[in-house]
């Protein structure tokens, strides 16, 4: 019996670099959609995640630094 786990622990993405990563994933899908409308549902995607990232980064910016 095989008693080690196959699910592994999902990684702990900053929020910015996850969005950008889902933004990267949709432009691909719409480069290579079959067809016009999987590639419009695929364009409206990466833009809703282009616009996630704007706001991380935006907040990123705007976040207070503490130096140790």
């Amino acid at each position: 019996m095989d008693t080690q786990s196959t699910t592994a622990s999902p990684r702990k993405f900053h929020p910015a670099a996850y969005a950008m990563h889902r933004q990267m994933v949709a432009v691909r899908r719409t480069i290579s959609a079959a067809t016009i409308e999987e590639s419009q549902a695929a364009a409206r995607w990466a833009q809703a995640w282009y616009q996630l990232v704007q706001r991380k980064l935006e907040q990123l910016q705007h976040a207070p630094r503490y130096l140790h």
